[in-house]
């Protein structure tokens, strides 16, 4: 029984001291974008601003070409397609990725049919994508 003790006491001596601290590892901080909230304190005296974008939207279609979590991968695509397309381009980010959406379909078939004019400019993965749209005036 002795011997069983001592043997316990000198395994729990050497299981501790193998034991890993929240300080062996060193985590670097995320690089996400800044969001900035709106401010409802009552003493600034800054006007509210109404985003007129949400305001005239409708449920529609874009074509997403990218997704990538280094908005600078993206917006090099962007500049590439502005030259060749004639349609909006938009960067968009949802966490955790940006995503490059073009145009603003409001049917699928219309969004279908350009998705093809993309794929020919070597855009094979894009794909048709429900999302709000802007209002054409």
């Amino acid at each position: 029984m002795r011997l069983l003790t001592i043997l316990l006491i000198t395994s729990s001596v050497y299981a501790q001291s193998d034991f890993i601290l929240p300080s062996d590892f060193v985590d670097n901080p995320p690089n996400l974008p800044n969001v900035v909230l709106p401010s409802f304190d009552d003493s600034s005296d800054s006007e509210v601003s109404i985003d007129t974008n949400l305001i005239n939207s409708v449920k529609g279609y874009r074509i997403q070409v990218a997704i990538s979590q280094d908005e600078k991968d993206l917006i090099d695509i962007k500049e590439k397609l502005e030259v060749v397309i004639k349609e909006k381009i938009y960067i968009k980010f949802e966490l955790p990725n940006y995503k490059l959406r073009v145009g603003n379909f409001d049917s699928r078939k219309k969004a279908e049919a350009y998705r093809n004019k993309v794929i020919q400019l070597g855009y094979r993965s894009a794909w048709v994508v429900p999302t709000l749209i802007e209002l054409d005036y």
